[in-house]
């Protein structure tokens, strides 16, 4: 009797955080009087400060899940490209001439990643994630509501929302580099009104207290003229996405069986 009491309490402390994670996630939907889904697309500029090296960049971003990242310095310039459907392609002007290649694995999968427009928490179910509520947990002063997102495939990630606004200001996944486990933190910050929403202009990464990069933008518009077709376009025959980065939300080629080399 007293291990199916356990087991009774267990299951509805489970399902108490599901309950309250999935509410949370909404309150993030609804956020900005729910004109979130009104901004079709992003177009952005500032600068990266990478290693002492300061880098400009600009950025388009589409619904549902395209992107587009130009990287320069005086020395390089680095191209991103996600058509929402084949692999990500990299053009590097150091590498192979600046042909267009293929990511490395995490890359592409950060990559895919960040090319959600909405993020995680909208729609998530239809995602294939589940959200569970995993405590509260002050970011830089202010109270926030630490969620543990799973995809279908058990990738997980930790998001923390701010209380107040109802905005992502940090974000935590792990990473393997020879058989050595990590985890990166993303920090979400200096959030300014676009296109009737709050957007971040400050993103700083992190792995411990060693900063990675810092994203500081300068200008950011919303359903901007500067976001067009062409900007996501990838080279001729480029592979279709792998099987194991596709996810339900992702359109489906038809008649099209290409897989990378």
């Amino acid at each position: 009797m007293f291990r199916l009491l356990m087991l009774f309490l267990a299951a509805t402390a489970v399902g108490a955080a599901q309950d309250l994670g999935r509410e949370i996630a909404e309150k993030h939907a609804r956020r900005s009087d729910g004109r979130t889904r009104d901004l079709r697309s992003l177009y952005a500029e500032g600068r990266t400060l990478i290693k002492g090296e300061v880098v400009g960049f600009k950025m388009w971003a589409e619904r549902p899940n395209r992107l587009r990242v130009e990287s320069t310095s005086p020395v390089r310039k680095v191209v991103q490209v996600y058509d929402g459907r084949h692999e990500p392609v990299i053009y590097h002007s150091d590498v192979e001439n600046g042909r267009p290649l293929r990511m490395a694995g995490e890359e592409r999968k950060d990559f895919i990643t960040n090319a959600d427009f909405d993020g995680p928490l909208m729609d998530y179910a239809v995602k294939g994630f589940t959200v569970d509520y995993a405590g509260s947990d002050p970011i830089r002063g202010r109270p926030a509501d630490k969620l543990l997102v799973m995809s279908a495939r058990d990738d997980v990630l930790f998001l923390w929302v701010d209380e107040e606004t109802g905005e992502i200001v940090k974000r935590s996944v792990f990473r393997t580099t020879q058989e050595r486990r990590f985890t990166v933190d993303t920090f979400f910050s200096d959030f300014r009104e676009v296109a009737g929403t709050r957007q971040p202009h400050r993103v700083e990464t992190k792995i411990g207290e060693v900063s990675l990069y810092v994203m500081l933008i300068s200008r950011m518009e919303g359903n901007s003229p500067e976001v067009t077709p062409k900007q996501f376009e990838v080279p001729a025959n480029w592979p279709m996405l792998p099987v194991e980065f596709k996810t339900d939300f992702t359109p489906r080629a038809t008649g099209d069986s290409r897989q990378p080399e």
